[in-house]
Parts: C-alpha cells; structure tokens; sequence
C-alpha cells in the first residue's frame, strides 16, 4: 500500500480512512470490491486492529463502504459523500449506483408471524420478577439450569453425547469461537468447509490461525453437515462416519455447526457428528436465533471432555456474553415444551410461503423455468433456460430491486440454463406476486 503514515500531524486512523475514500472516489476502488480483512490491512501498515477498524467504521458511516454479514466490508457505489453537494450539485443526498433492494430473498431474518411475541414477553416478565436473581452477575458458563435443559434437548433430539459441564452458552457463535480458539491454539491452522463464513475466519485470523483451503493441511476442520451447500443439502451418515474415521486418524479437531437441522423437508435430522463420536474430539455449536428471534442472541457450545479442565482454567477471567434474563425466560420457555411447537409453526409457515413462491413462478414462466423446492424447507429453486447464466440473472434482478442467490453447477448439462434460488424467510407472502413480476421482467430484458 502507497500510505505514508509519518506525514503530517493526522490521527493514524483519519489517514487510513482519507486513503481509502480518495482510492474509492477516483475509482480506482471500484463499487463491489472487497476490503481487506481488518486483519490484514493491520498487519500491512503495522497499525493495530483498532485503528483500522475505526478507519473502516468512518468510512461505512460516510457510505463509501458496507458490512455484509458472515463476509466483510465492500465498496459501495458511492462517490462522493452526502455532505459535499455543493461541490457536485447532480448528486442526490444519499444515492447509490446500487438499486435499494425491496425484495430480499437471500435474507436469513424471519418472517413477522413466525414469532408469538405475547408469549415471550410474558416469560420474560415472569423472570424480570425473580428480583433477587435479577442483582446478580449470570454465571460465566451460562445459567446451570438452562444447560440442564440444553442437555436434555440436544441429546434427544441430536442424538449428542454429553452433560451440563460440558455446555457454555454465550451471545452468539463469534463470542464462543473467541472462547475456544485460545483453548486449542496449538493447532494454528483451520479449514473451513464453507468459505463464505468470513466471520468466522476472522476470529481464527485474530488470534493467530492460518485458514487454509486444504484440509489435509489443517488441525481444525470447520464444518456444517446439516447444510453443507447454498442448496441445503445434508452430510449423509455413511460421509459423517468416514470424516470422523479420517480426522482420528490425523488427530483433526472437528469443529460441527449444526446451522438449519432442524429445516428439513425430505429427510429426519440425522445424527449429529458429535454425537456419532461419542463426544470426543468434536466441538458442537448451535444456536436458538433462527428458532426464535435473530434478535435473541442464544447460542451455546459443547466442549469434549479434553478440553474442559483448559477452560475451568480460565473461564472465571470471561463475563457472560447472554443476557441473564433471556437465558432463563429461554429456560421455561423450553420447559413447557414451546420450542417443539414452534419448529412445527416454522416448518408449516415457511413450507406454505415456499409452495405459495413456487406456485408463482410455475404461472409466470410455465415450461421455460424447472421450479423446485430445496431440502431445507426456506428455499425455492429456479433453472431458466435463458441465454443468462445464473450471476447475469442474480444481477439483472438486484436492478429490480430483487435479491436472490446464484447457484454455481459446472456440468455441461447445465449450460442455457440460469439456476437461482429464493429464500422466502423475510419476504411477506403478499408481496410475492411484484416480487415474480420484477424477476419476469428482469429475465426478459436480459434475453432482449
């Protein structure tokens, strides 16, 4: 990088910040491009992670730049910044050469009626008049009783080997991975199945990890058997059994996601890779957020008993990241038998919306399009013979203010056809029918 950060009397992070506006601006950044990682660039000016960060964070609240969730930063379209119209009066305050999106079926937030509110808040009242809990600090290790709880769940319903020592509960799957990577730093390098999962590199890159793109050059292989592809497609048990025979072998630690099991629509979960080792050498992580609310930040993790006396080491100097209401209202809540229920209102919900989605699409493009539903239950798939390929329909579409997924498929026999997928999780079913009619449109502009 051509930044001089000795020059002149500006705060190192104002200097960061002006070299990449001035590098976006004259476009020699252009809209699209990824940032490199705050790591990185930290390690390229030898400035601290700090500084770059707030850099970065300078520059997202002025719009050059956006976070994308589980990937990074990227330029946007923006040129110049809202407060400098004078200088270029045919700017708008606050355009973008990138379309607002409107129909956003790539979203993994949650539909408005997948949730009883009411319920909830009345766990949570029910908790907040446990006054005397309410004045003191959550355990560490997450609330005992909720781990009982968990316990119970993830060994009935996925088949896991452990017990309530085993569990830590935390706010989120990036505040436990900071919790274990420093328990298994020895191993310093870790391949991860979906390389999409840049927030989770991120956090083995902050504390030393090289992430490789070989397994058979890792210590650490970070998987998601329950939704191992953008199709949702699911580790059968013979792979599971042979990934776990190969990592004993070359003592591989396994780190399992077990991201969307419960969202199947044509098979049962199958048993989870921890559980399938008898608890040994795999670290389990799940969360309730996709259950329940994204908002509600519940995560937890099960450590093998290998690693448990490293952290009764130091889990004393870590403060408990969930809120200590929230874990015990979830503790009831699970208690009465609610979450069963609500797979079962996820499930029906999400499964109508995709029929609903499919049934749309079969109308608007009768045979020019192949429409099928995903295993997991959010997903509508799309093959449109067209003379676009899937990343040219994807983009045709975001003009429309329509985002979907791009499905990459290297066999000839795909070729004339664009392959998109639709998650109908956030997208209100009424708003299918303009949502199909944009897409129509975008597709036959882009044949034209």
């Amino acid at each position: 990088m051509n930044l001089d950060l000795h020059s002149g009397h500006s705060t190192r992070y104002l200097q960061v910040y002006e070299y990449y506006k001035n590098l976006i601006v004259t476009s020699r950044l252009m809209p699209g491009t990824k940032m490199p990682s705050i790591r990185r660039c930290a390690q390229q000016l030898g400035l601290s992670r700090t500084t770059i960060e707030t850099a970065y964070l300078c520059l997202a609240a002025d719009g050059y730049i956006i976070s994308k969730p589980q990937s990074g930063y990227y330029v946007t379209g923006r040129t110049v910044k809202n407060t400098s119209h004078k200088d270029n009066p045919g700017t708008k305050a606050g355009s973008s050469s990138s379309p607002e999106i409107q129909y956003n079926f790539t979203s993994n937030n949650v539909d408005a009626d997948s949730f009883d509110f009411n319920l909830w808040r009345r766990y949570i009242k029910s908790t907040l008049r446990q006054d005397g809990r309410m004045l003191t600090y959550g355990e560490p290790q997450g609330e005992y009783e909720l781990r009982e709880v968990i316990c119970n769940y993830v060994i009935n319903k996925r088949n896991a080997v452990c017990r309530p020592e085993n569990i830590i509960i935390g706010a989120g799957s990036q505040t436990l991975m900071n919790i274990l990577c420093p328990l298994i730093r020895e191993r310093k390098n870790v391949c991860f199945h979906d390389s999409r999962f840049a927030q989770g590199m991120v956090i083995f890159e902050d504390y030393g990890f090289d992430v490789e793109k070989d397994k058979e050059n890792a210590n650490v292989l970070y998987m998601t058997p329950s939704h191992m592809t953008s199709l949702g497609d699911v580790m059968s048990v013979q792979k599971r059994l042979e990934l776990l025979k190969e990592c004993a072998a070359h003592d591989r630690l396994i780190i399992e996601d077990d991201y969307d099991n419960e969202f199947r629509y044509f098979t049962k979960p199958i048993p989870c890779l921890q559980g399938l080792a008898g608890g040994e050498n795999v670290v389990y992580l799940s969360t309730f957020s996709k259950l329940l609310l994204p908002s509600i930040r519940l995560s937890f993790m099960i450590l093998p008993d290998s690693l448990l006396p490293l952290y009764e080491q130091k889990k004393a100097l870590y403060n408990q990241t969930a809120s200590k209401s929230e874990q015990l209202a979830l503790c009831q809540f699970l208690r009465d038998g609610h979450l069963d229920s609500q797979i079962r209102k996820l499930k029906r919900l999400y499964s109508n919306k995709a029929k609903t989605l499919s049934t749309l699409l079969e109308e608007a493009f009768g045979n020019q399009a192949q429409i099928y539903m995903g295993e997991s239950v959010f997903l509508v798939h799309m093959k449109l013979k067209c003379r676009m390929n899937g990343d040219e329909l994807r983009d045709r579409a975001r003009e429309k203010g329509i985002s979907v997924f791009s499905i990459h498929k290297t066999s000839s026999k795909n070729e004339g056809y664009a392959h998109i997928a639709l998650s109908c999780c956030e997208v209100p079913a009424e708003r299918f029918p303009d949502a199909v009619r944009l897409l129509k449109e975008a597709t036959v502009e882009g044949n034209g």
